[in-house]
């Protein structure tokens, strides 16, 4: 093997395992934390549920609110203490998921049901 190969062989092997740790994206994440105490009122005449969370986060983030069984939600910015309140269409006894989003992270889902009294 010439010199010079060897000299190409090792700056693409250089240049090979610096790609490599660049993709290597060792930054850890602080989870989203999700919203702590929450509740869902009984729905309207007009099947309208109103749902109220509080966090312990004092970011402003977007609440997103799904009602899982009709296949509807709304998105919400929250306060600047973290807590909201939003209407969203609903039966008693529907499945309700809550989360919080911080720009692309999301917190864990809260599930609430619909009261029917």
């Amino acid at each position: 093997m010439t010199a010079f190969t060897r000299a190409l062989v090792l700056i693409l092997a250089v240049a090979g395992a610096g790609l490599a740790v660049a993709a290597c994206d060792s930054t850890p994440t602080v989870p989203v934390p999700p919203p702590e105490i929450c509740e869902a009122s009984v729905p309207t005449g007009d099947n309208l549920c109103t749902v109220s969370c509080e966090s312990s986060s004092t970011l402003k983030d977007v609440a997103l609110v799904y009602n899982d069984t009709i296949g509807e939600g709304v998105m919400r910015a929250t306060e600047n203490d973290g807590s909201f309140s939003v209407e969203v269409t609903a039966f008693p006894e529907d499945e309700i998921i809550v989360q919080m989003k911080q720009d692309d992270k999301l917190s864990a889902e809260v599930y609430l049901y619909v009261p029917s009294e």
